[in-house]
């Protein structure tokens, strides 16, 4: 039940992909960073000690947001690296047949990647 209520909600965010797990990956890590400070170098103070139990279990949920969010955010930054390979093709027939590659990376990536493709292919008398 809640794999489907986030699953329709992900849909939903077409165009958000790349800024959410971008966020969600970063800052899993800096969570890390910190559990792991916390963990090898405060769990002795007398004052922090106390959040050592935290530190660990924050540790491996930020660790597991991470392994899920950093493959996600590599492909679609994947995506947004050949629409701007396709970009700098100065020649008509080779953008022709890269054609399909940019259609399919600016459908995934969606919203304002969608429109700048749409945009270039205009721009160098290609239609989408």
């Amino acid at each position: 039940m809640i794999i489907r209520l986030f699953t329709k909600w992900w849909v939903g965010q077409h165009g958000k992909h790349l800024s959410i797990t971008t966020t969600v990956c970063f800052s899993s890590i800096i969570v890390m960073l910190l559990c792991l400070y916390q963990i090898l170098t405060l769990q002795d103070h007398p004052d922090w000690g106390q959040h050592t139990g935290l530190a660990i279990v924050l540790g491996v949920l930020s660790f597991m947001f991470m392994i899920v969010s950093g493959p996600e955010m590599l492909v679609l930054r994947g995506h947004v690296n050949t629409l701007e390979e396709i970009k700098q093709i100065d020649s008509i027939s080779e953008l022709r047949r890269q054609k399909s590659d940019g259609n399919f990376s600016a459908s995934v990536l969606g919203a304002g990647h969608d429109v700048a493709w749409g945009e270039f292919l205009q721009s160098k008398g290609l239609r989408r």
